[in-house]
């Protein structure tokens, strides 16, 4: 027979793991209270050497919902999509899908020209085009001597 020291630690284990999935499960899902969890769409930035695109994910958005801001280091979406009305018979037995506003901002590594910037909205899809500003070059410098 041997005997096993208890660890306290061992068993508070399982306790932590338990209180974790219950704060990724709720935190992962959109919540009703806004300062809680604010539904932001996901985005894809890419860089194509003379320009830069942007995918966001907006299901449910047509494109009057969707405002979108370019600066030259970076760009801001914003959206809104209000609540259907209520439904006058029946209940329901679910009910995920979220309304409200988002705001996003994308900083952008390389500036670019906001006057040239294009927009297209495809399926839910927003892709958004920036063409990327002239950059100076630098220059090699002689050194002189006296």
């Amino acid at each position: 027979m041997s005997l096993m020291r208890w660890d306290p630690w061992r068993e508070l284990t399982s306790f932590r793991e338990a209180i974790n999935r219950l704060f990724d499960e709720a935190f992962s899902r959109r919540l009703p209270i806004p300062s809680w969890g604010e539904w932001k769409p996901s985005i894809d930035v890419i860089d194509k050497g003379n320009e830069f695109v942007i995918r966001a994910d907006l299901p449910g958005y047509s494109p009057d919902d969707v405002e979108i801001t370019v600066q030259e280091n970076s760009v801001s979406i914003r959206g809104e999509v209000t609540e259907e009305k209520e439904v006058k018979e029946g209940e329901y037995h679910v009910r995920e899908r979220s309304y409200g506003s988002f705001a996003r901002t994308i900083p952008l590594a390389t500036a670019v020209k906001p006057e040239e910037a294009k927009a297209t909205f495809k399926n839910g899809v927003l892709e958004v085009i920036l063409p990327k500003a002239e950059v100076p070059k630098g220059r090699r410098l002689k050194i002189e001597t006296e």
